[in-house]
């Protein structure tokens, strides 16, 4: 019988076609003809490189091909070898670096991997930085961040110091070395060949909620998404604590992008998946405050802390708790004063006016938009765009109408000059994108007497912008307040068929979704239904009915307990 011989590195020159050790003349297994010719190929290609580039990884691809490498890992997975095994004989044969050898091991493109990369940590990367990273030290001199290979490390199932050689690693920045060196003992390595390997829970404690439960894991592939998630983030929070006396970049960096990420998710993502890591992140925040900075970090720490207390400012207004909300708010603004920035400080002033107006105080709303105006006039970001927008929609629930509609000039003004800052950089929460501001002058225009056909013609600009926009964009929250402005609108207008058509996609929103805001604008459209010219009107009561049971499961209710 034919035996299949592992190959390697040396195979090529350890064994002949007849199965004879070259050096001893004894007979050994015989290799089969298919496996022989893939090590004649990978011998034969290793050849014809320049000795010199041999001599150092490098990134030569020879006359590889993908089928090349499917045919090999699929013989070394048959064999009962790992990723680390498969990606030794890949980089040996392939003369790679380990970080590309990893990659290649698990078959994927570096697009591939940059996908799943950005899923599992919310880090910024793209495939132009990953093939510089995967060429250094001999082709590149990109060193890779700590961080970045903690990172690709959780995608590839492997340790971080598993992805870059001892060679490499010494050409890395000392601080960047020794975070490394550190955070891979936070990191399990993978079962090695005839060890048992650990069973699978059909269960998972997720400890970024708060209240940390149990949730029945539907399949493995769902397991190994969160335990991928989980690991980035513990590499996160130890990053962080190792060098909380002593700010890094590698820590501001990560910090900043964690803020990026929940920034941007906040606008499209269910407030009950994030709330556990804003909490965390503005923890690592504060805590980083307390050790030692050089003045640019510590400024830079107070901004980052500002914004995350901002957003804690917006989630806990979102699920129904505005006094919390104000003091999240008021230590946002603390720390915006604390990195003297402008657009900080006007932004958090726009946030208070935001959780005044939503809890019935209208008078504060105003005042707090007024308040922010002083320092929304030395920036050109698109926070200048909100506080007149915020203004207009107070003075509206006021009945201020001339003044209401001279704060939506100026936000029209404000918005042509805009020059995005740093706030406008991190996106989501932080920007004030147009399909918002349109939404806010039919929020304004609703209020107004007597203007309903011109807050049904905004409210459906709003609508159509959000429903076309991009991406980056996108909100759920306010695309459903704007379809809400659109029913108050008709219902002021008479047309109740074509406010319950604007309010359906409203009350098809799930309950983990059901911010208090989008509650508020339901319930005010089931107060207009009460007016008389509805009285007895069956449709009237059913889209009621409807209201009343959209509003007994909410985000509160849908939070972990």
């Amino acid at each position: 019988m034919t035996a299949c011989f592992p190959y390697g590195k040396q195979a090529a020159d350890l064994h002949d076609q007849t199965g004879n050790h070259p050096r001893h003349g004894t007979p050994q297994p015989k290799i089969c003809p298919a496996h022989i010719c893939l090590i004649r190929h990978a011998h034969d290609t290793l050849t014809t490189l320049n000795p010199a580039t041999n001599a150092q990884e490098g990134t030569q691809m020879g006359k590889w091909t993908k089928t090349d490498l499917r045919q090999l890992r699929q013989l070394m997975t048959n064999q009962g070898r790992d990723t680390n095994q498969i990606a030794d004989e890949i980089r040996h044969l392939h003369n790679c670096t380990k970080l590309a050898a990893y990659r290649m091991a698990h078959g994927w493109s570096q697009p591939e991997a940059v996908e799943r990369y950005i899923h599992a940590t919310g880090a910024f990367i793209d495939q132009p930085l990953l093939s510089k990273l995967e060429q250094f030290p001999t082709h590149s001199t990109r060193a890779p961040l700590a961080a970045q290979l903690i990172g690709l490390a959780t995608i590839y199932h492997t340790t971080p110091l598993q992805l870059i050689s001892a060679h490499a690693l010494e050409r890395l920045d000392p601080h960047e070395r020794n975070v490394l060196i550190r955070c891979n003992i936070a990191f399990t390595p993978p079962p090695q060949p005839g060890q048992a390997p650990t069973e699978r829970p059909d269960s998972l404690e997720i400890p970024d909620a708060p209240g940390a439960r149990r949730v029945r894991l539907a399949d493995h592939k769902l397991e190994a998404e969160r335990q991928v998630v989980t690991a980035a983030r513990n590499a996160f929070r130890f990053t962080s604590s190792t060098e909380g006396s002593n700010v890094g970049p590698e820590t501001l960096d990560q910090l900043r992008d964690e803020i990026r990420r929940l920034a941007r998710a906040y606008k499209t993502q269910p407030l009950t998946t994030l709330l556990g890591d804003l909490v965390e992140t503005q923890d690592i925040a504060f805590r980083l405050l307390e050790g030692r900075q050089r003045p640019d970090q510590t400024r830079e720490l107070y901004l980052l802390a500002g914004v995350t207390s901002g957003l804690m400012a917006h989630a806990s207004h979102d699920v129904g708790h505005p006094h919390a909300a104000m003091t999240q708010a008021r230590a946002a603004y603390v720390c915006a004063d604390n990195a003297g920035h402008d657009g900080l400080r006007a932004w958090v002033r726009g946030t208070q006016s935001v959780v005044a107006y939503w809890a019935g105080w209208p008078y504060e709303a105003l005042r707090y938009a007024q308040l922010g105006a002083d320092a929304a006039a030395q920036v050109t970001s698109t926070t200048a765009v909100l506080l007149p927008a915020l203004e207009a929609r107070a003075h509206a629930v006021l009945g201020n109408r001339e003044e209401s509609r001279a704060a939506v000039e100026r936000a029209g003004t404000a918005r042509e000059q805009v020059t995005p800052d740093e706030l406008d950089e991190l996106g989501g929460l932080l920007t004030f994108d147009r399909p918002k501001q349109l939404y806010y002058a039919a929020d304004a225009t609703v209020w107004l007497p007597d203007e309903h056909e011109a807050a049904e013609r905004k409210a459906a600009q709003a609508v159509d912008a959000y429903e076309h926009a991009e991406q980056p964009e996108r909100s759920f929250t306010c695309e459903a307040l704007s379809r809400g402005d659109l029913a108050i609108a008709r219902v002021g207008r008479g047309e109740l068929d074509g406010a319950r058509e604007a309010l359906a996609p409203v009350l098809d929103v799930p309950p983990a979704r059901r911010i208090r805001s989008i509650v508020t604008t339901v319930l005010r459209v089931h107060a207009l239904l009460r007016d008389q010219r509805y009285h007895g009107s069956a449709a009237a009561r059913e889209a009621q009915e409807e209201i009343e049971a959209f509003c007994q499961a909410t985000a509160t209710t849908a939070l972990p307990r």
